[in-house]
């Protein structure tokens, strides 16, 4: 025993010794190639970096997680973009869509269990200030500084300003349309096809002629397609801020100068929405799964079943969707164009917590920023195979022969999602000048009166909560129309007290009167 102890002692001496002789030879060979070192690939954005064996590293595996309908040619479209991109960063790119239905929950359990991921779509109706309490996301300042250059050299600074949280970035927002409004999508063919006017239509009250005429003469579509997987709904489209997160309670009035926070639930506008829904279900315009469907209305719509649905509008809003469900349509917008804090936050790329190389990710969102191959790749798929481009012309694409909406193998839909909208192709039904109206929108965006401001949900995270859980308990059956309003609203709004509803919203005042005695 003894001698054992003695024999393992001898090696431990030894140890330092010899690692000391390696070192030394490592030391003489460095010397004897210029003493300089190799830049490895995080460093220069290559690829072709070795290990300690000399052998090649595998590039890093950026995934990307976002809402939408997976692809069938996904990895054909993957394998395109990684061929033109790793070398480029040293890095490839995992597409990962999740459908609509499925996103909340998805998103929940892997922030929760810790799941690695790379960049994650994240918006303010998505829970964004939420997850970034929980933190959830990384935040992104000194990352944009270092490898999102052209993001910031492209993008209006009132977006990264906007979508602020305590002054960091915590997720890069997509360059699209700035200002917002609300209104509806309709079948341009059953306009027709029945006379029904539009010029006249101007509040949502408006639409009910022309709901009641598809409902008594179109048997086999929903005049008005409602879903719980989105917001869809009459009260899902008031003209509220919800000041950074539409999913922590506590608004106030986009249009005129007035600041105090409100509980949505108690105002007139809510109700009258609530009565319109439910007097719409009741008439059979709104389908009646409304409450519980997690079918996105422009999926349905995609088989024939819609007539009219609601959605966040911007010039050309109907060209694009048309592409998607394969029907000619006409958009009516409902509100006067508007921005707010949310808008400059209504679509980001954030970077997980869990991210094992935050530096490819950000790379990759620049390139989604600065790169139309990169870009054009993701959004419409490969060149001849899933779109062709219009003789003499770089940017106008249209289906291939023998391709129709119903049988297309790549086709996301989700250009305002991922990057830069300016960089995206046009479809050969859009406006050419779609882009220059674009700034026309924004430049006619009003401005509500807490633009700039983003609340900070850490101090009653616990309420947020327990009011969210009353949420789902009862908003969905009242968007949808499917509940007695008058019946409904007060027993809400009562278990909206009991949660803490009161607590969030004079904190919400609280930071909005310390922000605008600032500004």
């Amino acid at each position: 025993m003894n001698q054992q102890r003695r024999i393992r002692g001898t090696r431990v001496r030894r140890k330092p010794l010899f690692l000391a002789a390696i070192l030394t030879f490592v030391m003489v060979l460095s010397a004897c190639g210029g003493g300089e070192a190799e830049p490895t690939s995080s460093s220069t954005g290559t690829s072709g970096a070795t290990d300690s064996g000399g052998k090649a590293e595998k590039p890093y595996e950026v995934s990307l997680f976002y809402p939408g309908t997976p692809q069938k040619d996904v990895a054909l479209v993957e394998a395109e973009i990684n061929k033109y991109m790793e070398p480029k960063i040293g890095a490839t790119l995992k597409i990962n869509a999740i459908d609509w239905g499925q996103w909340d929950n998805k998103l929940n359990l892997m922030i929760s269990s810790g799941e690695k991921s790379d960049i994650i779509f994240t918006a303010a109706w998505q829970n964004y200030t939420v997850n970034v309490a929980k933190s959830a996301f990384l935040p992104l300042n000194d990352l944009l500084e270092s490898h999102g250059q052209d993001i910031v050299k492209n993008l209006d600074p009132a977006f990264l300003e906007g979508s602020q949280v305590d002054g960091k970035n915590y997720g890069v927002p997509s360059n699209k349309e700035l200002a917002a409004t609300r209104g509806v999508l309709v079948r341009k063919d059953l306009l027709e096809k029945y006379k029904l006017d539009i010029s006249n239509v101007k509040t949502w009250a408006d639409l009910e002629p022309l709901l009641k005429t598809i409902k008594e003469n179109e048997p086999g579509v929903t005049p008005f397609y409602m879903s719980n997987s989105t917001g869809n709904g009459l009260l899902d489209n008031l003209d509220w801020d919800y000041l950074g997160d539409a999913s922590v309670p506590g608004v106030v009035r986009k249009m005129g100068s007035e600041t105090s926070v409100l509980n949505e639930v108690e105002t007139p506008e809510f109700k009258e929405a609530a009565a319109l829904a439910r007097k719409w279900y009741e008439a059979g315009y709104i389908n009646s799964d409304a409450a519980t469907s997690t079918v996105f209305p422009k999926d349905q719509a995609k088989a024939g079943k819609v007539f009219m649905w609601t959605d966040g509008m911007k010039p050309g809003k109907d060209k694009e969707e048309e592409s998607y469900v394969g029907f000619p349509l006409t958009q009516i917008e409902m509100t006067q164009p508007t921005i707010t804090t949310g808008d400059t936050s209504g679509a980001m790329l954030a970077i997980s917590r869990t991210s094992e190389n935050p530096e490819k990710a950000m790379q990759v969102i620049n390139l989604l920023h600065s790169d139309p191959v990169v870009n054009n790749l993701l959004n419409f798929g490969i060149e001849g195979k899933h779109y062709v481009k219009k003789e003499g012309s770089d940017n106008i694409i249209s289906l291939p022969d023998g391709t129709d909406p119903n049988n297309r193998t790549y086709n996301p839909g989700a250009q305002w999602q991922l990057g830069n909208q300016f960089l995206n192709y046009l479809w050969d039904n859009e406006d050419p000048e779609k882009w220059d109206k674009f700034k026309d929108f924004n430049a006619r965006g009003v401005k509500s009166p807490a633009l700039g401001f983003t609340f900070n949900s850490q101090p009653v995270k616990n309420e947020i909560a327990a009011v969210n859980n009353v949420n789902k308990q009862f908003k969905p059956a009242l968007t949808s129309g499917a509940v007695d309003p008058n019946e409904m609203i007060p027993k809400y709004a009562e278990k909206l007290k009991a949660a803490g509803i009161d607590k969030i919203i004079a904190e919400k005042q609280k930071q909005l009167d310390a922000f605008l005695a600032k500004k």
